[in-house]
């Protein structure tokens, strides 16, 4: 006989109502006071140091020298044909990435 249940299920139904009976009737568990301020902490995005800021600096007056200085053959024209393509490609990927991350 497929349909009918064994001595043994009976047996696991009961246990499972007693563990659903004592979880039910148990309080409730309860966080430290102080979890949520440091799960914010923790999670808070953080600040560039000045060191920090002063090194990304350096590397964007560096980069745009070097770019200046590679492109100084290059026509005007082409140059600006390219940041008007680039800029909402670049748009475009980071707002993707983004909206990876967060997962949408």
């Amino acid at each position: 006989m497929h349909g009918l249940p064994s001595e043994g299920s009976m047996h696991d139904d009961e246990m499972m109502d007693a563990l659903l009976r004592n979880a039910m009737t148990a309080d409730a568990p309860r966080l430290s006071p102080g979890f949520d301020a440091r799960v914010l902490r923790r999670v808070r995005p953080r600040r560039l140091t000045p060191i920090g800021r002063a090194v990304i600096a350096a590397y964007v007056v560096v980069a745009v020298a070097a770019t200046l200085w590679l492109m100084r053959d290059v026509q005007t024209t082409w140059i600006v044909a390219a940041v008007a393509i680039g800029t909402p490609v670049a748009a475009a990927a980071s707002i993707y990435g983004r909206r990876l991350a967060v997962g949408r």
